[in-house]
């Protein structure tokens, strides 16, 4: 089941969740993927000092994917709610 992340805070538990259902220590995933135990704990902890590709290389080694789509459904010409074509974020 999809699960939407809109800040930094949920990214922690969910990444945590996500290793337990692998039955995978921080030890065990860190080594899985190169990176220490205890990196794999701040990134637990503290999810806004992960960077993308290693965010990527986590839902790689659990099985997951990351999604980006809009938050509601919308459906707009070519280049509308792009920013630098005239809209804001």
């Amino acid at each position: 089941m999809p699960t939407h992340i809109t800040t930094s805070g949920q990214l922690g538990p969910l990444l945590k969740h996500l290793r337990a259902d692998h039955g995978l220590s921080q030890a065990a995933l860190g080594r899985k993927i190169g990176l220490s135990q205890e990196r794999i704990s701040r990134i637990e902890n503290h999810p806004e000092t992960v960077t993308v590709d290693q965010i990527l290389t986590l839902l790689m080694a659990l099985d997951a994917a990351l999604t980006v789509e809009p938050r509601s459904p919308q459906v707009t010409p070519t280049g509308a709610g792009v920013p630098g074509h005239g809209d804001r974020w």
